[in-house]
C-alpha cells in the first residue's frame, strides 16, 4: 500500500472546517489510518483529535503533531479542488500538515522502523485552545514523551529549504476586548450625553505613546483589528467596543502590556466619566525549541538533501508552545514554494513540499 499523498491534501483541501467542528476532517483521517497495520488509535473524548499509537517495545516516545482546522476565508485560489464549504478555506495550511503526518505514520509502519512513537492530529489550533483541550485531556500524558514534533509551512519560502532556531521561535500571542459604556444625547447637545467613542479614542493614544516607549526595549506589537461604536450619526455613542491583538516574545513582557491596557482603560474612564470592561481572551505559550532538536533538525537536512536556513524569531502565534513548555520541542518553517501570504485567500502551497516534510519528519522519528 502507499498513499497518494496529493490526492489526499486535494480531499483535506476541498473540506475546512473551523476550529472544534472538524467533524468530516476527522473521519476523513480515520479512513485513512484504518489502511494502516500496527498502529493503535485512539480519539479523544471531548474534541475531534486522534492519537496515534506506534509502539516497539520498552522506552520513550517521540511525539508528532499536525493541526487539523481551518479558517473562516472565502478561498480564490482558482484551483481545482478549491473548498467546497463557502467562506471556509484551508489558508495556513493544515491541510498540509495533516497530509505530511499521514505520509510520515505510513512510512513509519512500512518500513517498521524500531521505535516508539506518537501522532497527534490536533483540532483548534486557529485561535481556540485546541493544544490546551488535548493535553488536558491526559491521554498523551500516559506516554514517557521525550520530545515533540510540528512543521508549519512557509509562505515565500523555497519548496526544499526548512527554516528554525534555537530558543524562542513564535512569540506570545493574546487576544483582547477593551468596551466603553457612555450616554447617549443628541449630537446638538454632547455635553448631556458621555461619549464612549471619544473614549475608545483616548485609551488607543495612550496605548500608542506606551506600547511605544516599551517597544525601545523589546519587539511588541499591538493592534486593534476592529472597531465598533455607536448606532446612528446624530447621536452620542453610548458604547464602544476595541477588539485587537498584542505581540511579544516574552510572557513578562505580554503581562505587562495587559497591566498597561487594564491601566489605561481605567484612566480613560476617569477622565471621561465613562465606566469599562477588559477581557483577555486566548494567549498560547512562546514556541521554545530546543538547541539539540534543532541540531538534529539540521542532520535531518543533511540526510535528505534539504537546505536548512536559520530562521528569525517571529510574533507569530502557535499552539504548539503549549507542548514546548511540557517537552524538548521542535517547530520549523516548511518551505511551501507560495509567495502569498499565510491567511490569504490566495495561499497554495506546492505539492511538491509534502515529500520534504515526510522526509524530513522520518529522519528525526529514527533519531
Amino acid at each position: 500500500m502507499s498513499f497518494n499523498l496529493a490526492a489526499i491534501r486535494r480531499e483535506l483541501h476541498r473540506t475546512p472546517e473551523l476550529a472544534f467542528r472538524e467533524e468530516k476532517t476527522k473521519l476523513l483521517i480515520l479512513s485513512w489510518l484504518r489502511q494502516i497495520s500496527g498502529i493503535r488509535i485512539h480519539e479523544f473524548s471531548t474534541n475531534n483529535g486522534i492519537l496515534v499509537e506506534y509502539s516497539r517495545g520498552e522506552g520513550p516516545y517521540r511525539l508528532f503533531r499536525a493541526d487539523m482546522d481551518a479558517l473562516p476565508v472565502s478561498e480564490s485560489t482558482g484551483c481545482p479542488f478549491s473548498s467546497q464549504n463557502p467562506g471556509l478555506m484551508h489558508a495556513c495550511g493544515h491541510d498540509v500538515h495533516m497530509t505530511v503526518l499521514l505520509g510520515l505514520i505510513e512510512r513509519m509502519a512500512e518500513q517498521n522502523v524500531r521505535r516508539n512513537l506518537l501522532f497527534l492530529f490536533q483540532p483548534a489550533e486557529e485561535g481556540e485552545g485546541g493544544a490546551q483541550s488535548v493535553i488536558a485531556e491526559g491521554l498523551i500524558q500516559r506516554f514517557d514523551v521525550e520530545a515533540a514534533f510540528a512543521l508549519h509551512v512557509a509562505s515565500g519560502l523555497p519548496v526544499g529549504t526548512v527554516s528554525s532556531r534555537p530558543g524562542v521561535f513564535f512569540g506570545v500571542p493574546q487576544e483582547f476586548d477593551v468596551q466603553f459604556f457612555g450616554k447617549t444625547a443628541h449630537a446638538a447637545f454632547p455635553e448631556k450625553g458621555i461619549n464612549a467613542l471619544d473614549a475608545g479614542r483616548n485609551f488607543l493614544s495612550l496605548m500608542e505613546k506606551d506600547v511605544s516607549d516599551l517597544a525601545k526595549q523589546h519587539r511588541v506589537i499591538f493592534h486593534v483589528g476592529k472597531a465598533t461604536a455607536g448606532t446612528i450619526r446624530n447621536v452620542v455613542p453610548n458604547h464602544c467596543k476595541l477588539e485587537g491583538t498584542h505581540r511579544s516574545l516574552d510572557k513578562e513582557v505580554s503581562l505587562r502590556i495587559n497591566e498597561l491596557i487594564s491601566n489605561n482603560a481605567s484612566l480613560t474612564t476617569k477622565m471621561y466619566g465613562a465606566e469599562y470592561r477588559v477581557d483577555f481572551l486566548v494567549t498560547y505559550d512562546p514556541v521554545v525549541n530546543s538547541a539539540d532538536l534543532v541540531e538534529e533538525l539540521k542532520r535531518a537536512c543533511a540526510e535528505t538533501g534539504t537546505k536548512y536556513q536559520k530562521a528569525e524569531a517571529s510574533l507569530t502565534g502557535e499552539d504548539f508552545g503549549f507542548f514546548t513548555s511540557l517537552y524538548p520541542g521542535l517547530l520549523f518553517w516548511l518551505g511551501s514554494g507560495c509567495a502569498e501570504p499565510l491567511h490569504s485567500d490566495k495561499f497554495l502551497p506546492d505539492e511538491a513540499c509534502l515529500a520534504t516534510g515526510v522526509d524530513i519528519f522520518a529522519a528525526l522519528a529514527r533519531r
